[in-house]
C-alpha cells in the first residue's frame, strides 16, 4: 500500500500524482493493481495509518470530483438523472420496481457511472445481474409456494380408489369432483338414532352438482358411494329407521314400531296397525336381499292383538298386504314381504351400497358391503385408529372449503365411542377444534355428539306429510336450519356493500376496491365458492407483524384492505405477489433492528454490493447508520467502517427521505469535504434496488415497495425517529369502511372480515377470522410468510357462525 501514491504513501514521480487527481478512468492494469497491492499489505498496518486513511479518502473523493466534472456534465448529471429516473419509477410505476435500497450511507455504489464514463455501458451490464437478481428471501418464498402448489395439484388415490381432475386447478377450485372417504369404528348418525355403526368403510363422495364442492351442511348435495365395508344396526337404529322415518307420516297405517334383532337370524317388529282402530301387531321374520337395490323383510310369524294369526291367514289365503296398504317411495308391502329401497333407508344424503351378506344376532344386524370395485381396504397412512378420513376434492364446512382436502375426523376422547351426527355436526365442530400441518392437512378433533348439551334436549317427534308418505319433516327441518345459517354466512353489512375507494390505485385493483362483488361474471350469490362482499378487510391491533423473518413492524393499530391484483380471485395468503395491502389508516413502528434486517436480509442481498452489515440507532432525534462500504461496489477490497447521521421524514404521502448531514469513513468526517467539492452521494452510490432511490444526497424510500411483497399502499402522514423505532402514521381514508373486530377481542390480535381468503389450501368465503395467541398476555407475533409454520403449532376453532378463531399458542 505504501508504494501507491493514491493510498497515502510517497507520490510516485510525475505520473503517480497526476493519476491520483485524474478522473478514475484508469487503465485496466492500474485497476487490477490497486486491490492486488492492498492484498499484499497487512490490514493492521492500514488501520494504524490514520493520516493515510484521510489521504485515501480525499484522493478517492477528488477522483470522484474530477470524474463528476471531467466532461460537460457527464458524470455530474448522470447520477442525478439516474436517481431522478429512479425516483420517478418509484413514484409512477405500480409494478415491481428497480430502485436499489441503501439506507443512508452515501459512500457506496456501483463502479460504473462515477468511475468511468467511457466504460459506463460495460459497467452497467455488469451491474444488471445485481439489480435483477431476486433476494434469497423472495426465492425461498417462491420455492415454498411451488411446493405448496404441488400439494394442491395432486390427484387423490388410495386403496384402489381414485378421482380425476376434470377442470383446471384455480384458487377457488381443485377441479376434482369427488372425495375418497374412509371410516373406522364410527357411530355414524344421519340424525338422532338414524344411522349405522361403521366398523370399516371405503367410499367416494360425489357432489350432486358438478363443479360445486361437497357441502357438509347440505345432505341433499352429496351422494355416498360405498365400495367396501361392514356396518351394523342395533335395535335403536333399526327402530329409528322404521318408527321415526319410514312410517312416521300423516295417514301411515303403522305407528309406535320397535325393531329387535334376535339370535337365529330373525327380527321381531312390534307396533300398531290401523284398521278401524289401532290394533297391536307383532311380526317376526328375516332380512334378505332380493336384488342389489331391494332389502326385504319377510314375515314368517304374525300376531294381531296378541293372537297368532298365521294359520288363520293361511286358511283364508290372506297376506299381510291384504291387511295393510303400504306403498311409499321407500317401502312397499308385497304379500308378506316388506320391500325397502336400500339407497333410501335413511334421510339424505343418498346412499349407494351393495349388501352382499346379512348376519342377524341379538346384538345387531350386520351388513357386509361390497360393490366389487376394490379387493380390500388399504388404510392410508394418515387414517386415524378411530374416525374418518376424507381425501381429494373440495368439501365445504359452513364458510370454509378445504380444497383437494386431506382431513381426518377424530374423537376428542379416544377411549369412548365416537358418535358423529351429520345433521348436527356444526354443534360438534363448535365444541371441538382442528389443527393444520404445514402442507395443509387437517386433523379435526370432535367430541362425541351424545356428550353435548344440545343432544340432551328432547326433540319433539315430527310427522311427515301425507303426500310424501315418509317422514319428510326431518329433511325439511334440516333445510330450514341450513337456510337460516346461510343468511349468517352470507351476510354482508350494508356499510361494507357500499364501501368504495375513490383514490388512485393500480388499474388491476380498481374493481376490487370499488366494493363490487368478487364473484365471476354470471355467478350467483348462492355460488358456494364466492361471496358477495368487498375485498377482505383486516384490523391489526398491538401486534409484532413480520413480513418474513426479522423484517416487519410493531403495529399499534392499523386498518387495511387486502386486494387481489386480479379481480375475481380470493386473496391467497400463500402468494404475497398475488395481492396488495391497502392501508386505510393507523400507526406502526419500524423497530431499528427490523429496519436493519430490511437492509441486511433483503435490500442488500446481492453481489457485488456497496454496503454491508448496517446497524441503525436513534441519536438526539436523528438516525445514525453504521456499517461497511466499498466504493463503486468494489473498492477497496475490504469493508471500510462508515457512520452517517441524518434526518428521515415523510416527503409526501408515499415516500420517505433520509438525508445524511454527517458522514464518517474510518472515523474521519467526510460530509464537509463532499459539500466543498460539490460531490453528491449519488455519484458514489447510484443505487438501483427495488423500493429505494438515491437522488443527490437524499435516499428516497417508496413505502409501497421497499418491503418484501405484498405491496403496501398507504398515505403517509408523518415519520418520526424515536428510541423504539421509526414511527409511521398513515392518514385515514374515510371512503373505506374499516373492519369491525368482535366485542372483547382483547389487546393483541388480527381480525379479517369479509371477502374471500385462501389460507393453507382452504378457501374461506365471507371471512370472519380472528387470530390471537392465548399463551402471550403481551404482544402477539405474526409472521406472514411463516403463518403456516406458526398456525400448525396452534389450534383453530370454528364457531357456529362459521367464523374461525386461530390460536397461535403451541399445543401441549
Amino acid at each position: 500500500m505504501r508504494q501507491t501514491g493514491a493510498l497515502g504513501g510517497k507520490p510516485a514521480k510525475g505520473g503517480q500524482t497526476e493519476a491520483s487527481l485524474r478522473p478514475p478512468q484508469r487503465t485496466l492494469r492500474s485497476q487490477r493493481m490497486l486491490p492486488l497491492r492492498m492484498a499484499r499489505s497487512p490490514l493492521g498496518e492500514a488501520w494504524r495509518a490514520g493520516a493515510g486513511a484521510v489521504l485515501v479518502t480525499a484522493a478517492l473523493l477528488m477522483s470522484a470530483c474530477a470524474d463528476a466534472s471531467s466532461t460537460t456534465g457527464d458524470a455530474a448529471s448522470a447520477p442525478s438523472t439516474q436517481a431522478s429516473a429512479s425516483v420517478n419509477a418509484v413514484s409512477n410505476n405500480d409494478g415491481p420496481l428497480t430502485a436499489k435500497s441503501q439506507p443512508d450511507v452515501g459512500l457506496a455504489a456501483n463502479a460504473t457511472n462515477a468511475v468511468n464514463g467511457a466504460n459506463s455501458a460495460t459497467t452497467a451490464s455488469a451491474d444488471q445481474p445485481a439489480s435483477a437478481s431476486r433476494p434469497a428471501l423472495e426465492l425461498a418464498k417462491s420455492k415454498q409456494l411451488a411446493a405448496e402448489q404441488s400439494v394442491a395439484a395432486r390427484v387423490p388415490s388410495a386403496s384402489g380408489m381414485t378421482e380425476k381432475r376434470i377442470r383446471p386447478l384455480t384458487l377457488r377450485d381443485s377441479g376434482i369432483d369427488g372425495s375418497l372417504m374412509f371410516a373406522r369404528d364410527v357411530d355414524f348418525r344421519v340424525t338422532g338414532d338414524i344411522g349405522f355403526m361403521i366398523h370399516d368403510m371405503a367410499a367416494t363422495l360425489t357432489p350432486s352438482r358438478a363443479g360445486q364442492p361437497i357441502v357438509f351442511d347440505d345432505p341433499t348435495a352429496v351422494t355416498i358411494n360405498v365400495h367396501r365395508g361392514e356396518v351394523t344396526l342395533d335395535s335403536a337404529k333399526l327402530t329409528a329407521i322404521f318408527n321415526r322415518y319410514l312410517f312416521q307420516y300423516q295417514g301411515s297405517p303403522l305407528r309406535n314400531m320397535r325393531v329387535v334383532p334376535q339370535d337365529g337370524g330373525t327380527l321381531r317388529i312390534t307396533g300398531e296397525m290401523h284398521r278401524d282402530t289401532w290394533v297391536p301387531i307383532v311380526l317376526t321374520g328375516s332380512l334378505s336381499m332380493r336384488n342389489t337395490d331391494d332389502l326385504v323383510f319377510h314375515a314368517d310369524h304374525v300376531e294381531v292383538a296378541g293372537v297368532g294369526a298365521d294359520k288363520l291367514m293361511q286358511a283364508a289365503h290372506v297376506k299381510m298386504a291384504d291387511l295393510l296398504k303400504v306403498d311409499t317411495p321407500i317401502a312397499r308391502l308385497e304379500g308378506d314381504d316388506v320391500v325397502m329401497q336400500v339407497a333410501k333407508l335413511t334421510p339424505p344424503p343418498a346412499l349407494r351400497m351393495t349388501i352382499t351378506k346379512i348376519d342377524t344376532s341379538a346384538a345387531s344386524v350386520r351388513f357386509t358391503l361390497d360393490d366389487h370395485t376394490i379387493q380390500k381396504i388399504d388404510w392410508p397412512a394418515t387414517m386415524p385408529p378411530r374416525g374418518m378420513l376424507v381425501q381429494g376434492g373440495d368439501v365445504k364446512f359452513m364458510r370454509s372449503i378445504p380444497m383437494n382436502i386431506d382431513m381426518a375426523l377424530t374423537p376428542l376422547d379416544k377411549n369412548a365411542p365416537f358418535v358423529f351426527d351429520l345433521y348436527h355436526y356444526r354443534d360438534q365442530m363448535a365444541a371441538g377444534y382442528f389443527t393444520f400441518d404445514e402442507a395443509g392437512a387437517l386433523d379435526v378433533h370432535l367430541p362425541s355428539y351424545t356428550t353435548l348439551a344440545s343432544a340432551m334436549k328432547d326433540v319433539p317427534l315430527q310427522t311427515g306429510s301425507a303426500s310424501a308418505r315418509f317422514n319428510d319433516s326431518i329433511i325439511r327441518a334440516q333445510q330450514a336450519s341450513l337456510a337460516q345459517a346461510r343468511l349468517v354466512w352470507q351476510q354482508v353489512p350494508q356499510t361494507l356493500q357500499t364501501a368504495s375507494v375513490a383514490r388512485a390505485i393500480p388499474v388491476g385493483t380498481r374493481a376490487a376496491f370499488s366494493g363490487r362483488s368478487m364473484a365471476t361474471p354470471g355467478s350467483a350469490i348462492s355460488d358456494e365458492r364466492h361471496s358477495s362482499g368487498p375485498a377482505p378487510l383486516i384490523h391489526v391491533e398491538n401486534v409484532d407483524f413480520y413480513v418474513s423473518g426479522r423484517i416487519g413492524f410493531h403495529v399499534r393499530s392499523l386498518d387495511a384492505q387486502m386486494v387481489p391484483k386480479k379481480p375475481g380471485q380470493p386473496v391467497d395468503l400463500d402468494d404475497p405477489d398475488q395481492y396488495d395491502i391497502r392501508i386505510i389508516g393507523g400507526e406502526v413502528i419500524e423497530p431499528w433492528p427490523a429496519m436493519a434486517a430490511l437492509f441486511n436480509d433483503y435490500l442488500l442481498d446481492y453481489e457485488p454490493r456497496s454496503l454491508n452489515d448496517l446497524q441503525l440507532k436513534p441519536v438526539d432525534g436523528k438516525l445514525e447508520v453504521s456499517g461497511g462500504i466499498k466504493l463503486w461496489d468494489h473498492f477497496p477490497g475490504v469493508w471500510l467502517p462508515t457512520t452517517m447521521s441524518g434526518t428521515i421524514v415523510a416527503k409526501d404521502e408515499r415516500h420517505l427521505v433520509y438525508e445524511p448531514t454527517s458522514v464518517k469513513v474510518l472515523g474521519v468526517p467526510q460530509a464537509g469535504l463532499l459539500r466543498a467539492l460539490d460531490i453528491p452521494l449519488a455519484s458514489l452510490t447510484p443505487f438501483t434496488r427495488k423500493g429505494v432511490a438515491l437522488k443527490g444526497n437524499e435516499l428516497v424510500f417508496d413505502q409501497y415497495t421497499v418491503f418484501p411483497p405484498p405491496v403496501l399502499q398507504g398515505r403517509l402522514a408523518s415519520a418520526t425517529v424515536t428510541d423504539e423505532g421509526l414511527v409511521l402514521k398513515f392518514k385515514r381514508d374515510g371512503s373505506v369502511v374499516a373492519a369491525r373486530p368482535p366485542v372483547g377481542a382483547g389487546k393483541s390480535f388480527v381480525w379479517i372480515e369479509s371477502g374471500d381468503v385462501k389460507m393453507f389450501n382452504s378457501l374461506v368465503t365471507n371471512a370472519r377470522t380472528f387470530i390471537r395467541d392465548s399463551s402471550n398476555p403481551g404482544v402477539m407475533r405474526f409472521d406472514l410468510y411463516g403463518y403456516r409454520r406458526d398456525v400448525s403449532k396452534g389450534t383453530v376453532r370454528m364457531g357456529e357462525d362459521g367464523g374461525l378463531e386461530v390460536d397461535l399458542a403451541a399445543r401441549k
